[in-house]
């Protein structure tokens, strides 16, 4: 069943840029280098899918080859993992630039010694045997230093702004430092600033902060400090909640649906956006006001044109 998600395999760039697939190509490395084999040698198929064959099963019997697919493994695996993580819908710019940070410092440490797939592709490399599969002796074409680095400089160039993240760290306890003495006067700044550019009391906010910090009898900011962690979470750190958008906006005003007129799009919208999932929704309470205003249940009359009742024959005494 996993082959079914790798898609077109024989297209020119070969589909390697998708966890999934790499995956599945690693999982299933020994049947595709069998079908590849059988292919290359049926007498049904012309010269030119022969050779095709041919060469895709050289190509997954080198050695430099499964050490690349390792390598690309490696890194969706973790690519993979940070994308999952930032496209859940209550988490924060400064989580965001913790996340992506660690991601940077894992791909580094890989960037060393390699990852999981990439210690295990070595190793077998070494024997010149991969789930039964014979390998070829060469050089892989990813030079996997060369290869993290560049990824670690895209990651870097997306990370929010420094400036931004270190304003609304002080909102964040697990960013207050250890140590009482620092921790007196930390984040005063940041605070007044933030409360500033949004049109609150600094006083009162630096006030709330202190006694956040410093007090055992305040668990739980003040509400000028709620109000800048309320705002500071509408700085959205992906694009996810408006992807999640246009997916919903193509299954509402799909081909079958072109006639919703704007109104009742932006209400299913809002629905499906905001709404709780079908397992939990108790729609008891709006189908009782819905009967309230007026309306009828759909099973209250038969639909379509009432039959007309016949009249009476005296016959029909005689046969009944």
């Amino acid at each position: 069943m996993q082959l079914l998600k790798i898609g077109q395999i024989f297209t020119i760039r070969w589909v390697s840029s998708s966890f999934r697939t790499v995956k599945a190509v690693w999982n299933n490395y020994p049947a595709l280098a069998s079908h590849f084999k059988v292919a290359s040698e049926d007498p049904s198929r012309n010269d030119t899918e022969r050779k095709k064959f041919l060469g895709l099963h050289k190509q997954l019997s080198n050695a430099g080859f499964l050490a690349d697919l390792a390598c690309m493994k490696d890194m969706l695996r973790e690519l993979q993992a940070l994308s999952l993580r930032l496209q859940q819908r209550d988490i924060d710019i400064v989580s965001a630039n913790c996340q992506i940070q660690q991601c940077i410092d894992v791909l580094s440490a890989m960037k060393e010694c390699g990852g999981k797939s990439a210690q295990k592709a070595e190793e077998r490399i070494t024997q010149g045997l991969f789930k039964g599969l014979e390998l070829v002796e060469s050089s892989g074409k990813i030079k996997r230093g060369q290869f993290y680095q560049s990824v670690i400089d895209n990651l870097k160039k997306r990370m929010p702004e420094s400036d931004l993240v270190n304003v609304l760290k002080p909102l964040n306890k697990r960013f207050w430092p250890q140590d009482r003495n620092a921790l007196i006067l930390y984040g005063e700044k940041e605070i007044r600033a933030l409360a500033k550019a949004l049109g609150e009391s600094a006083s009162e906010a630096v006030q709330e902060l202190r006694d956040w910090k410093l007090q055992d009898a305040a668990p739980a900011p003040g509400k000028t400090l709620e109000k800048l962690s309320i705002a500071s979470r509408t700085y959205l750190p992906t694009s996810s909640e408006c992807e999640r958008g246009f997916s919903a906006v193509n299954d509402t005003d799909s081909k079958t649906r072109n006639r919703l007129r704007e109104a009742s799009i932006s209400s299913l919208l809002f629905v499906d956006l905001n709404g709780p999932p079908l397992e939990r929704f108790d729609p008891t309470l709006f189908i009782t006001s819905w009967l309230k205003s007026g309306h009828r249940l759909s099973s209250s009359w038969a639909s379509g044109p009432r039959a007309k009742a016949a009249e009476p024959r005296p016959l029909w005494s005689l046969l009944c």
